[in-house]
């Protein structure tokens, strides 16, 4: 894949919207190319930025403020003649983001379903592309610092053999723009992902979305949010939200 054909794909890559085998050619050009690579994280920190500001709500002020920002990273040039920015060719791809998440409703959305879809479209690139686990252990020890000087946060391992999930190592990930811990258990053949990321979603119950045929159990506690992601029965994955919640 060359960049004039990674490029058109970026959005849609972000978005979580190509298929599979898209997402992994353009994943791959990733880890190749220097240019791409900067504009997928000007996209990435211009997603985080759209939805920190709270579009649904937010005043021009901070849209200001998020546009003056675009440009001075993208190094667009304010001389206008008829009425249009001259606009360097490189920084073509984070304005057209910014134009369309301010002029298309609901495009970077942040509900709860939209990140449980982002984290099933994650869990399946993890194991299509042989990236389930950066840190490869069984010990809770060896996983938990891992994560350190990595992620601004320390995630929480906990050990589940007792219950019948056995712990196999942790990664990095990304969602909604930012870090987050990725702890990997084993529950007969089936993987389960544990996505966890700093805040609260006022919610301490799970509550449970499928997709695809990949389950989503969610909650909330001790300041941290939680998600694991698997294609076992709901059962056995509620089983797994208590096991951790009892601990």
């Amino acid at each position: 894949m060359t960049c004039l054909e990674a490029q058109p794909l970026l959005h849609a890559y972000l978005d979580g919207e190509l298929d599979l085998t898209a997402s992994l050619a353009v994943e791959r050009h990733l880890e190749s190319c220097n240019t791409c690579s900067a504009i997928r994280r000007k996209l990435d920190l211009l997603h985080a930025e759209i939805a920190d500001a709270d579009l649904d709500f937010a005043s021009d002020a901070p849209l200001r403020r998020i546009r003056a920002s675009v440009e001075r990273r993208a190094g667009l040039s304010r001389p206008q003649r008829r009425g249009y920015w001259l606009v360097p060719a490189f920084a073509g791809a984070a304005v057209a983001a910014l134009v369309f998440a301010l002029f298309v409703p609901g495009r970077f959305n942040t509900q709860p379903a939209s990140i449980d879809r982002e984290i099933v479209d994650g869990h399946l690139r993890s194991l299509l592309a042989g990236r389930l686990i950066d840190v490869p252990s069984s010990d809770r020890h060896t996983v938990k610092p891992w994560f350190q000087g990595k992620i601004e946060f320390s995630p929480p391992v906990p050990d589940l053999t007792t219950a019948g999930f056995v712990l196999t190592g942790g990664r990095l990930d990304v969602l909604g723009g930012r870090k987050v811990a990725v702890i990997v258990y084993k529950r007969r053949d089936h993987v389960i992902g544990l996505w966890i990321s700093p805040g609260d979603m006022a919610r301490d119950e799970p509550a449970l979305t499928e997709f695809s045929g990949y389950r989503v159990l969610r909650w909330s506690t001790a300041g941290m949010t939680y998600r694991a992601v698997s294609d076992v029965d709901a059962t056995e994955l509620r089983a797994f939200a208590n096991a951790i919640r009892g601990r």
